[in-house]
């Protein structure tokens, strides 16, 4: 992954778009805590955090609950280079057993489903009781994954490269605390 200079990022900046404001993001997070309360009230689940984008709306998502939880996380990915590939590479397999176990599956967005699919069909062979699936951004556009849909979601997108909130501009830009893509006309 190649290094971006603060001006190159602060140019991306210039040439982006809001698509959702940081205000609308925490009324999303709002919205999904409240099903996620009432979904899990008793259930003491594990929340298994995706990395490294589902580390932000976990992190926003966590301080709303009101369910006790355990935690974990994992880290998988089909990425190099920003460039997606057909094999999903394991950096960080969960470390908790979830047989039996209620298990909630946070991660940044639900794009084509590829990766998110394969983590799911992994943790369902380890017999979970209960495997939900949350993101906080569901992108609109027909390549979805087949027969797979997420439980909960926060909000929708339009089909265009977003950063923020988790989701990366080349590596950067996942701290922005709204949605943004560059302008449809932008030249970096």
């Amino acid at each position: 992954m190649k290094n971006l200079t603060n001006k190159e990022l602060e140019n991306v900046l210039r040439h982006s778009e809001c698509l959702i404001s940081a205000g609308e993001i925490n009324a999303a997070y709002d919205r999904l805590a409240a099903q996620l309360n009432l979904h899990y009230a008793g259930l003491n689940p594990i929340v298994m955090v995706v990395m490294n984008g589902g580390l932000i709306p976990a992190g926003q998502l966590l301080t709303r609950l009101s369910f006790y939880h355990r935690m974990d996380y994992l880290h998988a990915t089909r990425y190099r280079d920003n460039v997606g590939g057909k094999e999903l590479i394991w950096k960080m397999r969960p470390s908790v057993n979830v047989k039996d176990e209620h298990v909630l599956l946070i991660d940044d967005i639900f794009d084509e489903g590829i990766t998110l699919k394969a983590v799911y069909d992994e943790l369902k062979a380890q017999q979970p009781e209960t495997l939900s699936t949350c993101t906080l951004i569901n992108k609109i556009h027909n390549r979805k994954v087949p027969d797979f849909q997420i439980d909960f979601v926060g909000t929708d997108v339009a089909d265009r490269y977003i950063f923020g909130c988790g989701m990366d501009y080349h590596g950067y830009l996942r701290h922005l605390p709204g949605i943004y893509a560059l302008k449809e006309n932008a030249q970096l």
